[in-house]
Formats: structure tokens, C-alpha cells, sequence
């Protein structure tokens, strides 16, 4: 179990209400599960895809500054002192 600094990013941080948290984590689907956990229904319904128990669609993660579709995915195993950002889709225009 690692102890990793997951960051939050504009709608993520509002639910949360905080920039950031440590939590222990083996791997990426660990980590949302406790997030879940954490920050209850809130969080869950705007982030996490309820048929899969993945981020919902257009949301991004990156553990250490790369997206975890170029590591393993949702089984990207999780070191101490990691940080893990979680970020909302991004619009524009």
C-alpha cells in the first residue's frame, strides 16, 4: 500500500472542497474506490461512471505527470510519494 497525494483541478476540487489529499492506495481503481469512500455520493455521481466504477467519460488522470492510458490504466500500480492528479473535462472554445 502506497501513500500518494492525489490533486484535485476545478469542478473535482469543488466537490472535494480541497486542493488535495493523501490517501493509501495500491493502484488507480483502489484509489477512486476510497475517494468514493471518502467523499461520499457527491463525488461518485460526477466522477465515476457507475456501470464501470471508472472516471466517467472525458475525465483524466495522471499519475507523476503522465496520463495513466500511456502506464496501465486503471491497474497502474501506485508508489509512495506519487501524485496523482484528477481532473474534469476540459471545454472551450
Amino acid at each position: 500500500m502506497a501513500t500518494v497525494t492525489v490533486r484535485f483541478f476545478a469542478t473535482v476540487r469543488e466537490i472535494t472542497g480541497t486542493k488535495s489529499i493523501e490517501i493509501e492506495a495500491e493502484d488507480i481503481n483502489d484509489m477512486l474506490t476510497k475517494l468514493g469512500q471518502t467523499y461520499g455520493k457527491s463525488f461518485t455521481n460526477a466522477v465515476i461512471d457507475s456501470s464501470s466504477g471508472q472516471l466517467k467519460r472525458f475525465y483524466s488522470c495522471m499519475v507523476n505527470g503522465k496520463r495513466i492510458e500511456l502506464i496501465d490504466g486503471y491497474q497502474t500500480r501506485l508508489k509512495d510519494k506519487d501524485v496523482v492528479a484528477l481532473f474534469p473535462p476540459v471545454g472551450g472554445g
